[in-house]
């Protein structure tokens, strides 16, 4: 299976995931989601389908780079520009 392939899976699962909105906003009454709520089942998404994710930042852009760990030199690395 290719990184892309991997990728998909975990995509899958992850939308499938029931995660919780721990932020709870008590003026305007209504909850939201914190990097915690979905982060730690992302990792444990990737683990699971042999994927490491590393975030970079630059001057100008963020990057996500998605790592196949069965073959490290397949890579998908997805940008977005910052202010």
């Amino acid at each position: 299976m290719n990184v892309y392939q991997k990728l998909n899976e975990a995509r899958e699962e992850f939308h499938r995931a029931k995660l919780k909105k721990s932020g709870q906003n008590k003026f305007a009454g209504y909850q939201y989601f914190e990097l915690g709520d979905f982060i730690i089942p992302a990792l444990e998404i990737f683990k699971k389908h042999g994927l490491t994710s590393i975030i970079t930042f630059g001057t100008e852009a963020a990057h996500l780079t998605i790592v196949d760990n069965d073959k490290p030199e397949d890579r998908i690395v997805i940008s977005s520009p910052m202010s």
